[in-house]
């Protein structure tokens, strides 16, 4: 059975106040909103991973 590779949408809710700062770095970056809690969501998955698979 092959693995997808397809990316799959998630919606999620925030805070106002984590939502007014990404809007406000979206502005200043000139990036989406949600490109940037996918950046944040992948990275945060990478990292985990390495750490899960240290000794």
């Amino acid at each position: 059975m092959s693995e997808s590779k397809q990316s799959k949408r998630v919606a999620v809710t925030l805070p106002d106040d984590a939502r007014t700062f990404l809007e406000q770095e979206a502005k200043e970056t000139g990036v989406p909103v949600s490109n940037l809690m996918s950046y944040i969501a992948v990275n945060y998955v990478r990292e985990e991973k390495k750490k899960r698979s240290s000794p």
